[in-house]
């Protein structure tokens, strides 16, 4: 698989799992810290992101390996 593939699927990625937790508030559970609530969003983001790119990048290796594994080529 090449590499500018697997950089796009992080970034997809990351900006989908961003997407998906904008609308919660962090800044209700650290409100005397409401910018390291922001960055807590951002890691966390990253974070998610690249382990679902991670797990959708090996099931798709795992798919493309398996007919050579099952037929022996």
């Amino acid at each position: 698989m090449s590499p500018i593939f697997m950089l796009s699927i992080n970034i997809l990625a990351v900006y989908f799992v961003f997407w998906l937790i904008r609308p919660i508030n962090f800044a209700k559970f650290m409100p005397y810290t409401p910018t390291q609530a922001m960055f807590l969003k951002i890691v966390m983001s990253i974070v998610i992101g690249y382990l679902l790119a991670s797990f959708f990048i090996s099931m798709t290796n795992w798919i493309l390996a398996m007919p050579s594994a099952v037929f022996g080529k």
